[in-house]
């Protein structure tokens, strides 16, 4: 996932073997090269491009590949904006290291095969030394990309690798040897003679060649002139029995030309449809064809013709199809109703009525089957008691997240006008009262105060901050602000004179100054004449005559700073400026005087109307969503509010906090907090407020049975709506965006475009053939306090003019940017950051003008005397210093601290608590994803009460986690630490109301990655491929069960038409409603759909497995086929399996739903096993033959909709090259008798890439899975991730086999999850949540077919019920 911090290097060599083949036509090669790197070009990625030089030497037995080598490197170096690195030797060479010092890259994708045994050592010194440098390594092996990203295979740097290559002695010198290439097995023929023969024949045609010749025409003629010279003389060297004659050879140079102009006549479509041409004499030509370095044309071996016509095999009578696709169906042909392929669409019955199942019968909803852990209406007493406790647990829980007392909410019809006026008395007098009280309080601790303050200054101002946040009367506030005034100057007075003309510190100033600016801002109407005066006298004891002769009089003080007001404030007072507040308080908010862009939420809220809120963690967009929820349960007990957040951890803090801020008396049976997680449900649909995940939300919406409860949605709140451009299901929050009938909320820090999703949900609201009426009045945006990536800080400021004042001493603007004299500080008592926001935007312009006034140089110089200069020293040593560090932290008042590090990675295979324990004890803890979510909260709350200091993390913090702290340390580089964690994890630091800043360190992390981590933007917003077949059925079956058939069909619609990929493209409109088709025609075809487009057989138990498609369809094929069936055989006399039997449902099970592709390097890896087998065994035979019948009718489907989309491709964009853009376009092409006898005609190629066109790739091409990638037209944005195929054996680049982990069957034979860890790769968070993943759906499938089978003692269900039994208690007893 790339955003502009990710600068990464590819090997060049190991990109040019990626695709290196030698049926691969060079022109197609290029194609592909450039449709690889464009796509990272598209995806925003930063990256370079090495040759090694010394590599050239591996390629001198295979010429042609070096004719390619030298051609690509020309080719992107001319022709392409990618900068292309030639001038390092090899990895080992000073230069290449002092680059990886000087830029840091990401990561190095690299090849881990070479084309031999000699390359592949090349390669893997390459990879040794990318990670002793601490450069992660990415494999080019199995990489795979979808539109938003790409995956691939990566080994991260840790210190093992530093270690072991430390260990070994190498040497940078390599021996030279003379470049030769054989021929007829033992002649070597010196390749320096052929470059000099080459050298000559150019001076001699560049005389023959006319001015602007085509260099294809240029390169054909000199190659064949020097093949020739070369030939003749190597043939009267050697004694060769039949050699080819001088004549011959020649003549083979004249085909030669021909061949290249007629091809450079051809157009690239038609190249493919050329008659094969054969020749006796191959053998004798090969040493000619050697030396030239360029092969001749490979034709494309003969294949038998498909006939490609098809037609789509049912008549639909479905509102839903007609309204999405009616344009779309007119143009395809449709089949009678009579017609054989129609009418055989009934296979169900058969399997149904030898079985005695009813596989269309309905199944229990998808939320009723998630565990229940107490339900509201329960009236069994044991579960009112773990309601109770659960409840009290939610309590103490939200109490440490914050101080708030909970709220009692009365609906507002309860409340009459008189009883409203009643309140409102009581509280005045109240407020007397609470008045009164407060100065008694003040009076008693205003002594104490005191001494605190001139005891120990910091000390004494924190516990005088903590007490004004506590008080509510503005006139005792300012007493104790005058209090503290007077206490302050005199710590100073006191500490100069103690001090004499030695350095003072002018900490204890800046608190005088502090008191000055917060009693002139905030109590300005209070202030009166000897208030004013005494602040006066205070600014003339600091020396600032200036700014006291504003407020009044003259008179020079022995207690000056010496230093200009301006120069002090920022310099000193630094993050201690106040910032632009607004100071009338909002009747809404009680805590706290809000900003205009949260007063701007709340009316948004109060006028039911959506929002888009973008504003940096910690500034309070969360408390909106709080008013939100407050305002909908004073409305009625009926309105729901759903909170959807995107990790379990999150669900469990906003439960907390509502329990903690409102309590509410509703009616038997009704509760206030309900909660659908996939692991755990309570009071989903009679609760007020709903919080939730957005698979589960999504699955209520789809739902035909909750459309009643879906209508009492009042608001939706989506917190961390960046998610909608992530990885995993990030295609979810678009639905749900899309079918929400009522105002939402969307929050994050990190959009870049909210602009782009407000304009999206524009355009779905306003579509009157989904809302009949307007729905939502309005969607704004709103951005809160957000700062420039690079804003500078008060201080900063100041240091970067100085900086520039030094060099560049005649700089002609330095004395009006001098602080003092600057107009925005001229005089000024109270500088805010407002204003030194603008000074901070002068500097920048200027130092921009100095760049354009040719004054880069000083620049380059003010840039390395800012950069901070970092501490180089050993590994042991940066890690034995990393308690002082620690320690350090404690005394500069830097902690509580997050750490985000590795280097409690151990501990991350630890389940213990006892090791909690012990760390907690020392206010130590850690937390990651690894860790049971109890632990977790553990964590959490010892942290938010003070008893936990420093706590070591991984990015399952990153996620909205309420854990503020005054720091946050990034401690060791990861592969994970980029941009946008980097913002959601530096962003605990400093939460508002807590700290007035927050501190971010970075420990052993490069200056250049720490450089690009912020400068970095966060990434846009952008739609995945939104559809899937199986989304698909779910629409239908929405549509077709529901009971509101408007609203269904209106929702369906909504998820169809406005997906964020199509949103302002019409071409991929058009895309998805061909897809939608061709799905539909799939699903009739496989018996889930009737004609009129209503479920039917399998389609419920598909539907519920739809997280795994395409394994759903392919267990329906499995089942309908009774091999479950043939296989599920009990022990005679008994109802209980073999451990044969369950270990051979287990093989099956995880070769469909547990599928994790190890590398294909991984099969050679040296090493034994201990417990497990790793690699997962192939499906018995007749599986295996019914995976290939259901991939045959996937890839059937899949090419008949790439060539009905074919028509939508942009042709223009197809004959060019993607990433130079080179035209390839054939210019007025007429045809000729000639090139009509070389053609075929019956091949067809309408569907396929012209490039591939090159290589004699055709429409049928497109029949078969592995080929779809190469040859589809690039401009539909369509890949072979779009086919729902469920691979047997999959294979890389190389043609190497990618093996399966067989993490599941591994645990099931021996029960272990350290042996996953050790023995499959996998860390142990991630290997616990597959096989928690696992074990719910074999439940899931024991579910269904107990509800669609009407034999309890069915062998298949019986083994799928015992088999869930026995792994989830395996399971169990690990945690």
């Amino acid at each position: 996932d790339f955003v502009e911090s990710e600068f990464f290097v590819i090997d060049g060599d190991s990109l040019l073997l990626m695709f290196l083949d030698e049926k691969t036509q060079y022109l197609n090669f290029f194609y592909q090269i450039e449709c690889f790197l464009q796509d990272f070009t598209e995806k925003g990625a930063k990256y370079v491009i090495a040759f090694f030089k010394d590599a050239e030497q591996m390629y001198f037995q295979y010429p042609c590949f070096l004719f390619l080598r030298t051609a690509l490197i020309e080719h992107l170096r001319h022709n392409t904006s990618i900068t292309v690195h030639t001038e390092f030797s090899n990895c080992l060479s000073s230069q290449w290291e002092l680059f990886l010092k000087k830029s840091y890259p990401y990561f190095i994708i690299v090849s881990d095969i070479g084309l031999s045994s000699l390359q592949t050592d090349y390669l893997s010194i390459l990879i040794a030394h990318s990670l002793s440098k601490k450069i992660n390594v990415v494999l080019t092996s199995g990489q795979e990309y979808d539109i938003l990203r790409v995956y691939g295979y990566h080994v991260q740097s840790v210190y093992k690798h530093r270690l072991f290559f430390a260990k070994v002695s190498y040497t940078t010198s390599l021996s030279y040897k003379e470049p030769f290439m054989c021929l007829y097995g033992h002649f070597k023929l010196s390749l320096k003679s052929v470059q000099e023969e080459v050298h000559q024949s150019v001076h001699l045609l560049k005389k023959l060649w006319p001015e602007g010749s085509d260099i294809r025409r240029v390169l054909c003629v000199l190659a064949c002139a020097v093949g020739l010279k070369v030939y003749s003389n190597v043939t009267n060297c050697l004694n060769i029995s039949k050699p080819l004659y001088p004549e011959e050879a020649a003549d083979l140079c004249r085909m030669q030309c021909l061949a290249v102009t007629f091809l450079l006549r051809v157009p690239l479509s038609q190249r493919a449809q050329i008659r094969i041409m054969k020749s006796c004499w191959t053998k004798q030509v090969l040493p000619l064809i050697k030396m030239v370095y360029v092969a001749l044309s490979y034709f494309p071996c003969h294949r038998v013709q498909l006939l490609i016509q098809f037609s789509f095999s049912f008549i639909l009578k479905s509102d839903l199809v007609e309204d999405y696709a009616g344009d779309v169906l007119k143009d395809l042909p449709v089949l009678k109703s009579n017609d054989p392929a129609v009418t055989s669409l009934t296979k169900y019955k058969e399997f149904d009525e030898l079985r005695h199942w009813h596989s269309g019968r309905p199944l229990t909803e998808e939320y009723e089957r998630v565990a229940c852990t107490a339900d509201a209406k329960s009236k069994d007493p044991a579960e009112r008691r773990q309601i109770q406790k659960l409840q009290a647990f939610h309590q103490f829980f939200g109490s440490t997240l914050e101080d708030s007392t909970s709220k009692l909410i009365v609906l507002q019809e309860d409340a009459s006008g008189s009883a409203n006026a009643a309140v409102k008395k009581t509280q005045k007098k109240h407020v007397t009262k609470e008045e009164k009280k407060e100065e008694e309080q003040w009076k008693a601790l205003c002594a104490q105060t005191e001494k605190e303050i001139k005891a120990d200054m910091t000390v004494g101002i924190n516990k005088l901050e903590k007490l004004l946040k506590k008080l509510k009367s503005k006139s005792v506030k300012f007493s104790v602000e005058m209090t503290g005034l007077s206490v302050c100057l005199e710590v100073w007075k006191e500490h100069c004179r103690t001090q004499g003309n030695e350095d003072k510190d002018l900490g204890k100033a800046v608190q005088v100054m502090r008191r000055i600016h917060i009693l002139l801002e905030k109590y300005q109407d209070m202030l009166e004449k000897p208030h004013l005066e005494k602040l006066t006298k205070c600014l003339r004891y600091l020396g600032f005559e200036n700014l006291a002769c504003s407020l009044s009089g003259k008179k020079i003080s022995n207690y000056a700073i010496k230093v200009g007001p301006a120069r002090f404030q920022l310099q000193y007072m630094d993050y201690y400026l106040l910032r632009e507040e607004r100071h009338d308080p909002d009747p809404r908010v009680q805590r706290f005087i809000p900003d205009t862009w949260q007063r701007e939420l709340l009316d948004a809220v109060d006028n039911n109307e959506s929002a888009v809120i973008v504003a940096p963690t910690s500034s309070g967009k969360t408390y909106a969503s709080y008013y939100c929820m407050e305002k909908v349960l004073k409305a009625s007990n009926e309105g729901v509010v759903v909170y959807v957040a995107p990790t379990k951890a999150l669900v469990n803090q906003v439960v907390g906090t509502i329990y903690s801020r409102f309590t509410k008396k509703l009616p038997d049976g009704l509760v206030l907090c309900g909660v659908f997680t996939r692991d755990y449900r309570h009071d989903i649909v009679n609760s007020q407020i709903l919080v939730t995940v957005p698979q589960c939300l999504e699955i209520l919406m789809l739902s035909p049975r909750c459309q009643k409860w879906a209508k009492r949605i009042q608001y939706v709140i989506f917190d961390e709506v960046h998610c909608l451009g992530g990885e995993i299901g990030a295609e979810v929050w678009e639905h749900l965006l899309v079918t929400i009938r009522c105002p939402f909320l969307a929050l994050s820090a990190t959009v870049s475009n909210p602009e782009h999703l407000t304009a999206y949900v524009w355009n779905f609201l306003a579509d009157k053939s989904i809302f009949k009426q307007d729905m939502v009045n309005h969607v704004s945006i709103i951005l809160g306090s957000t700062l420039h990536n690079l804003s500078l800080s008060p201080r900063e400021s100041i240091q970067l003019y100085d900086t520039m004042v030094k060099v560049w001493q005649a700089w002609p603007r330095a004395q009006e940017l001098d602080p003092e004299a600057f107009v925005s500080f001229k005089n000024k008592v109270v500088i805010k950051k407002a204003d030194v926001r603008k000074y901070e935007q002068e500097l920048k312009k200027e130092l921009s003008k100095w760049i354009a006034l040719g004054q880069r140089q000083k620049v380059n110089q003010l840039l390395e005397h800012l950069k901070p200069k970092p501490v180089d020293c050993s590994e042991n040593e940066k890690w034995k210093h990393f308690a002082s560090f620690v320690n350090k932290l404690h005394e500069m008042n830097k902690l509580p601290a997050i750490f985000f590090m590795k280097i409690f990675y151990r501990l991350r295979f630890e389940r213990r608590g006892y090791l909690h324990r012990r760390l907690a004890l020392r206010g130590i803890g850690y937390h990651h994803a690894s860790m049971a979510s109890k632990e977790r909260q553990v964590v959490e709350m010892l942290f938010r009460m003070g008893y936990i200091k420093v706590v070591t993390a991984t990015s399952s913090l990153a996620l909205g986690i309420n854990m503020p702290c005054k720091s946050v340390v990034f401690a060791e580089d990861s592969v994970f630490l980029d941009a946008l964690n980097y913002r959601q994890m530096s962003g605990r630091a400093g939460r508002r109301g807590y700290d007035m800043i927050g501190n971010v360190f970075f420990y052993d992390i490069p200056m250049p990655k720490v450089e690009r981590l912020m400068k970095s933007n966060v990434p846009e917003l952008k739609g995945q491929f939104p559809l899937t077949i199986s989304l698909i059925l779910r629409l239908m079956l929405l549509a077709a069960k529901a009971d509101d058939k408007q609203d269904a069909k209106a929702k369906a619609l909504s998820v169809l038409k406005h997906s964020l990929m199509s949103f302002r493209k019409e071409r991929y409109a058009q895309i998805l409603k061909i897809y939608f088709m061709f799905s539909l025609q799939f699903l009739i075809k496989e018996g889930y759909l009737d004609q009129e487009g209503k479920p039917m057989g399998f389609a419920g138990l598909v539907t519920h497995l739809h997280y795994h498609e395409p394994s759903n369809f392919v267990l329906v094929s499995f089942l309908e086929k009774g091999l479950f069936h043939k296989l599920c055989q009990p022990i005679k006399g008994s109802t209980v399996f073999s451990e044969g039997v369950l270990e051979k449902l287990v093989l099956i099970l995880a070769n469909l739903f547990g599928r994790k592709y190890l590398p294909a390097c991984s099969v050679k890896y040296k090493r034994t096993f201990c417990q497990s087998k790793v690699f997962l065994e192939d499906l018995p035979e007749d599986f295996a033959e019914a995976v290939n019948e259901y991939n045959t009718k996937a890839e059937e489907n899949f090419a008949h909709f790439l060539l009905t989309t074919a028509k939508l491709a942009d042709m223009e964009q197809e004959y060019r090259l993607p990433l130079s853009k080179t035209d390839f376009t054939s210019k007025s092409w007429h045809g000729s008798e000639l090139v009509s006898y070389l053609t075929d005609t019956t091949k067809s190629v309408s569907a396929v890439s012209p490039f591939a066109c090159v290589s004699g790739m055709i429409d049928d091409d497109l029949f078969l899975g592995k080929n779809i990638n190469k040859a589809v037209l690039r401009s539909l944005g369509i890949n072979v991730t779009n086919c729902p195929l469920l691979y047997l054996k999959k294979y890389d680049n190389q043609g190497r086999r990618q093996p399966l982990n067989a993490y599941a069957l591994d645990f099931y034979k021996h029960g272990s999850l350290i042996a996953l860890t050790t023995d499959n790769w996998l860390n142990e968070g991630d290997a616990y949540y597959a096989l928690k993943e696992f074990v719910l759906i074999i439940k899931s499938i024991g579910t269904s077919l107990s509800e669609l089978c009407d034999d309890p003692n069915d062998n298949v269900l019986l083994a799928f019920q015992q088999l869930g039994k026995i792994y989830a208690e395996k399971l169990d007893c690990i945690t």
